[in-house]
């Protein structure tokens, strides 16, 4: 990252010259709001900090001529000064000063400031990017498998709480699966609409109320749409419906996680057509192995990506289960997440209706399944650090910091 240091100090210069370059930035240095501004054009810099008391001219000058232009109004600027008065520091917060940081500091607090500066203005950049690309800025994420009884619903269940947790962002949790969902069930929660509802409504005339109704809320803060008590056809709702429904959903949560029947009908094609990634689930057992083998195949077929596809091997360390190392070599695929083997948790959430990720957020299970949450959220979310920091993005967060240090 290049950074340019506005100041008519030297000092200063050699203070921060060394550690910023340890942290992997580039310094540049100009000690007049003239020097700067020729900076400023033929440099391009990603983060400016510029000191209040300039010779020609005041430094909010510099702010103020960044925060005009459009190429450099998201570029993250703090001020510096020797003065501690609130008038100054107000008056840079209004001009849209990103920080402000009193004379004299240390330079670690500098590049702490810095990181957390730079992440912003990343993810500020990223914003501008999909606005302008008119890119859609919610996910969907499906979970998939041919073969039943793997934990696809459990780990959509739990995966669609982790991210509720990790950011307070609108979620929502499908139940695709027709002819015996068991989202509602695992949920403990009784909803007031199903897709039965639904069934012979016309898709064009269809209220936006009406698709409101279907996204049930639930006390741990998600929304679901359940599937209905008695069993349907997967025909039994038209394409177009789907179509309509799915924009609606997608408007209104920033994530959509959908559990998706154990098949390749129009429904599941259509909604893993939908999806912005396909999390194909197995556990580490034969039948699992080639009901796997057969959907990666089929995935390549209907012109699916690689990168779409992240495979998911839940059990990862039941004892009786075959290898890791055995399952990749006939993937020809490494997984992507790993979710460790707790039966007692695991028939315990069931039984009760509690999900484990919001019972016991210490479980190695749930541990994981916080990680995988993370690991699933946009570029954006990652690199623009919440206000007020949630226990399950400290527990997310410390977690990598632990794992990044001891590498």
């Amino acid at each position: 990252m290049r950074i340019l240091l506005i100041d008519d100090e030297s000092y200063y210069y050699k203070l921060l010259d060394k550690p910023l370059r340890a942290a992997g930035y580039e310094l540049e240095f100009a000690k007049t709001v003239k020097q700067a501004l020729a900076l400023i054009a033929s440099k391009s810099p990603e983060l400016i900090i510029v000191d209040l008391g300039l010779p020609d001219a005041p430094g909010f000058d510099v702010l103020e001529r960044v925060r005009r232009d459009p190429g450099l109004d998201s570029v993250p600027v703090i001020m510096v000064t020797a003065s501690a008065e609130l008038n100054d520091k107000l008056k840079a917060f209004e001009l849209g000063a990103d920080d402000y940081l009193v004379k004299p500091f240390q330079p670690e607090e500098l590049v702490a400031r810095l990181r957390i500066l730079a992440q912003r203005g990343k993810a500020l950049k990223m914003v501008e990017h999909m606005r302008t690309h008119d890119e859609d800025l919610s996910s969907i994420i499906a979970f998939h498998s041919l073969r039943g009884g793997v934990g696809c619903t459990s780990l959509a269940v739990n995966l669609a709480i982790a991210y509720y947790q990790l950011w307070g962002k609108r979620t929502l949790l499908v139940d695709a699966v027709l002819s015996a969902g068991q989202v509602a069930m695992m949920l403990n929660a009784e909803p007031g609409v199903t897709w039965e509802n639904c069934v012979g409504i016309t898709p064009y005339s269809i209220p936006v109320k009406d698709i409101e109704r279907l996204m049930n809320p639930h006390k741990s803060g998600i929304y679901y749409a359940a599937s209905p008590r008695s069993p349907l056809a997967s025909n039994a709702l038209p394409e177009e419906f789907w179509r309509i429904v799915f924009d609606e959903f997608k408007r209104r949560n920033e994530m959509v996680i959908v559990d998706l029947a154990h098949d390749f009908s129009d429904l599941t094609i259509d909604l893993l057509n939908k999806a912005n990634q396909v999390l194909l689930v197995l556990t580490p057992d034969v039948v699992s192995v080639r009901a796997a083998v057969s959907a990666l195949e089929i995935y390549g077929r209907l012109g699916y990506p690689e990168y779409k596809i992240k495979i998911v091997l839940n059990q990862s360390t039941h004892p009786l289960g075959i290898s890791q190392a055995k399952l990749e070599k006939a993937l020809e695929r490494e997984f992507d997440f790993l979710i460790p083997y707790e039966p007692k948790e695991v028939l315990r959430a069931l039984n009760f209706g509690v999900p484990f990720v919001q019972n016991n957020p210490d479980l190695p299970v749930s541990a994981e399944i916080e990680n995988m949450a993370y690991a699933l959220s946009s570029e954006l979310l990652k690199n623009l650090p919440p206000v007020v920091p949630t226990s399950a993005w400290k527990r997310v967060t410390g977690r990598l910091a632990r794992k990044k240090s001891s590498a």
